[in-house]
């Protein structure tokens, strides 16, 4: 397999564990997600040459500076050799994008972690010069927008997809696999997940603005859900509701603005055998700081059987002296490097969602497999996320 070179677009804490606020990288990504993977994978001789974009040049000394002590240092043999947009000096440039996109050859991948509100004319740019691209949820807001990038990636034969890395979780998968051969038709899900106070710093410029907590984290056990009921249960309305108040008090917003606290979404789902089920999914990111970065859990409930996943909690805990109590994950990502001192989170969830789409994008190139033939192979697509015509609805 030839190695493919890749451009990164967003140079913040999920790209580079490079954070500009007091309490740093949360801890479950202390040296980010998307630049370590992409660098171990170059190590590996599966990916050629790295690119790095972000709206803001001044701050890319101190993004390599990062990069350079949480990877270049941590680890053996991680090359970070990279071309970096804009220059240095230039203070913000909200296409920058645009330049660093056409330095790039026909068939590279594209990571692309920025503001919510950014990610449809950045995407359409990329399929457009004939990019594969892989992107932070939401890909797009709008159905309008959904539809349009759709059409563009088909004509241009790229894949587009959404980073839901949960979906490479062994145990989510597995849960997946039970709900869909044995639970039976669907009744009850119910979803939640929090990050504490200090996560509202990391997003204080888009907080309440281009994008919401709902987007951020519900939209995890969102896709678990409905990936889960494809094909046998479709969504039929929706309610949505908020709490306002302690985001607010923390990051007092000079523009009027209201930052929801808790979002919770009460979704009433139409199955195919004629009966209904209900699902509320709750994501807040004004929780106190506690064993693990993000409490996450769900609760699915079948005509036939029930089950529950918990994964902030893994049964596998640590205790230091500078640290005191915490829940390890490294079924996500492992940080913690090999006797050898190379990375060795090649197992990781959230690895594993960028290298799957790496090869993907590489056996389009090479024309061993098609987009269509991908698209289901790996389960990125989501029949559930747009209109279908009713003959097709599950």
């Amino acid at each position: 397999m030839s190695p493919i070179d890749a451009l990164m677009i967003g140079a913040g804490e999920y790209t580079t564990g490079c954070v500009f606020t007091a309490a740093g990288a949360a801890p479950d990504k202390p040296a980010g997600v998307v630049a370590i993977t992409l660098t171990d994978m170059r190590r590996r001789g599966k990916i050629g040459t790295l690119t790095l974009c972000d709206a803001v040049g001044t701050r890319m000394p101190a993004v390599r500076q990062t990069m350079a002590e949480k990877i270049g240092k941590a680890y053996k043999d991680m090359d970070l050799t990279m071309r970096t947009f804009p220059e240095d000096d230039v203070e913000f440039d909200a296409n920058a994008f645009r330049a660093a996109i056409a330095t790039m050859k026909r068939g590279s991948v594209v990571t692309l972690f920025t503001p919510d509100d950014t990610h449809h004319a950045i995407c359409m740019a990329c399929v457009e010069h004939g990019l594969h691209v892989l992107c932070a949820k939401p890909v797009v807001k709008k159905l309008s927008d959904h539809l349009a990038l759709a059409a563009a990636a088909k004509k241009n034969n790229v894949l587009v997809a959404v980073e839901y890395h949960k979906r490479f979780d062994p145990i989510y998968v597995d849960a997946r696999d039970r709900i869909k051969q044995t639970l039976g038709p669907f009744s009850f899900f119910s979803s939640t997940m929090t990050q504490p106070k200090a996560q509202l710093d990391t997003f204080a410029q888009w907080a309440g603005k281009s994008s919401d907590i709902s987007y951020y984290l519900n939209s995890h056990h969102m896709d678990i859900h409905s990936w889960s009921v494809r094909g046998e249960s479709r969504p039929r309305r929706v309610t949505a509701f908020a709490a306002f108040g302690a985001a607010n008090e923390r990051l007092q917003p000079k523009d009027g603005r209201k930052i929801e606290d808790t979002i919770t979404l009460v979704v009433e789902w139409a199955n195919k055998n004629g009966s209904n089920g209900i699902a509320n999914y709750t994501a807040s990111w004004i929780a106190p700081k506690s064993d693990c970065h993000t409490q996450q859990y769900f609760h699915y409930m079948g005509h036939g059987g029930e089950i529950r996943a918990d994964q902030g909690h893994r049964g596998y805990t640590m205790a230091t002296d500078v640290a005191g109590f915490t829940q390890l994950n490294p079924m996500y990502m492992k940080y913690t490097p090999s006797p050898d001192g190379c990375f060795a989170g090649q197992q990781g969830y959230g690895y594993r969602s960028i290298e799957e789409f790496c090869d993907a994008a590489v056996a389009v190139n090479d024309r061993t497999s098609s987009v269509q033939e991908i698209r289901y192979v790996l389960y990125f697509s989501n029949p559930n996320t747009v209109h279908c015509p009713s003959e097709s609805y599950y």
